[in-house]
């Protein structure tokens, strides 16, 4: 029966393809010139103000450091579509039973290229695991080191709602820093 079933899913992808004459190689020629590149780092918050009060990154109840992961996709103008996955970690310095805590952040969204290694870009953001949402606006200055790699400096303005009603809304600022493939 399993070998039915995958016979099954394989004539069912390959059959639009062989009829309209296109193989196989051209479809993934075609998948690749959809993504512009990948991306890999570390994101910093440096300061977080709500209601009136400025928190910064060494305050132990703020700290938190992250490490984006991303995939570029082009598009058929000059914006391009970025989606990154963010995974946040907070030492628990206060806490003997849990030593850290882990959010991972959902991040798609769209970006300019400016010209001179410049970019423009504003994310989507969702934190399921602090029960927040929100937006993040971000300018990014690429230096490229080879004909694949770029390293780059994004200075990124999160704002973020929630996670209670009483909390609303918060503004941070924070440091990301990258390799670009």
């Amino acid at each position: 029966m399993f070998r039915f079933i995958l016979l099954c899913m394989f004539l069912t992808l390959y059959a639009p393809f062989h009829s309209s004459g296109q193989s196989l190689k051209s479809i993934d020629s075609t998948h690749k010139s959809m993504v512009k590149g990948y991306h890999i780092g570390i994101v910093q918050p440096l300061l977080a103000y709500n209601r009136n009060k400025t928190t910064y990154f060494t305050d132990y109840n703020f700290y938190s450091i992250g490490f984006p992961l991303g995939i570029t996709l082009t598009t058929s103008g000059s914006v391009l579509i970025d989606l990154e996955l963010v995974p946040f970690i907070k030492p628990r310095i206060d806490d003997d039973a849990v030593p850290y805590e882990v959010v991972l952040l959902y991040h798609p969204g769209i970006l300019v290229p400016a010209g001179h290694g410049f970019t423009f870009g504003l994310r989507a953001a969702f934190e399921p695991g602090n029960d927040q949402f929100g937006f993040t606006p971000l300018i990014n200055k690429a230096v490229k080191l080879n004909n694949s790699t770029r390293i780059f400096c994004e200075l990124v303005l999160p704002g973020r709602f929630g996670p209670e009603k009483s909390i609303g809304y918060t503004q941070i600022a924070g440091i990301h820093l990258g390799l670009g493939f």
